[in-house]
């Protein structure tokens, strides 16, 4: 794989044996694969090709998961390597789980460290448009409910808005997803609980003005069950988020690409 600088054409697609195609850094040129699928499936030498697979495609289904608990399109969030972003971090659980290779457990609860921090839209930060939001949200003992706080701020020092901003407001989200196991008889990966594997839920405070010095802190909650516990082999994923509005004729509009949103913990 290599990657051409400064790439005025933002080329895509396919040249002979090149394929050409955009992250969020730039362009990236890759040769073609030359080994036949049947192959891979077959020869023993491959073998090591095969276990990646399956197990980055119990990651990937893990990773689904959690954009329909957040209903990412419906919501508007993440950026358009979003899906790609989280399979990998989803992937990286996968190598830290137990089992033999090509079977590994996916432990989301386990290993959820590994998605702690994880940025919805990589270059715009939680950090650049709010600072000093440490706090992770808290679980009931049910994990049903999550709870957050945001903290003291002071507005000259630790918000960094939008030209023409007037308001900002604080989300608060959770979402399930299942642990998965990989299953001999199907050959492949399955939820361990299918009920709960995609559950979410997100809630926005209300509009507080930008004009205040200070910003006193904000409680938030959201219900994910109406009283039943998730189950141990789900694990229950929080975020914060900020979004930025500006008055306009008495009426709040909100403003496009601006804010941010970043996993907070993993329970």
């Amino acid at each position: 794989m290599a990657r051409i600088k400064n790439d005025i054409f933002k080329l895509a697609g396919s040249i002979g044996d090149l394929s050409f195609s955009q992250d969020e850094f730039g362009t990236i040129v890759k040769m073609k694969a030359k080994v036949n699928k049947d192959r891979i499936k077959k020869n023993p030498r491959s073998e090591g090709t095969r276990h990646g697979n399956m197990e980055m495609g119990g990651g990937s289904m893990a990773a689904k998961d959690l954009r329909l608990a957040l209903m990412l399109k419906k919501n508007g969030l993440g950026d358009r390597y979003f899906s790609g972003r989280l399979s990998g971090r989803m992937r990286k659980i996968v190598l830290l789980g137990e089992g033999l290779i090509g079977q590994r457990k996916l432990d989301i609860r386990k290993y959820g460290t590994v998605l702690e921090g994880f940025e919805f839209i990589n270059n715009r930060h939680l950090v650049y448009s709010v600072g000093g939001i440490k706090k992770k949200p808290t679980l009931n003992k049910k994990r049903n409910e999550v709870s957050w706080s945001s903290p003291s701020l002071n507005s000259l020092e630790q918000i960094t808005a939008p030209e023409n901003a007037t308001h900002l407001t604080f989300k608060l989200g959770g979402g399930t997803v299942s642990n998965y196991e990989y299953d001999a008889n199907k050959k492949k990966y399955v939820a361990l609980e299918r009920r709960f594997k995609n559950i979410g839920m997100i809630t926005e405070s209300d509009p507080i003005a930008l004009e205040q010095d200070y910003i006193a802190p904000v409680k938030l909650c959201v219900k994910l069950t109406e009283g039943i516990a998730i189950p141990d082999e789900v694990a229950v994923i929080t975020f914060i988020g900020v979004s930025f509005y500006r008055n306009v004729n008495g009426e709040l509009l909100k403003i496009k690409d601006a804010g941010g949103m970043k996993v907070m913990g993993v329970k």
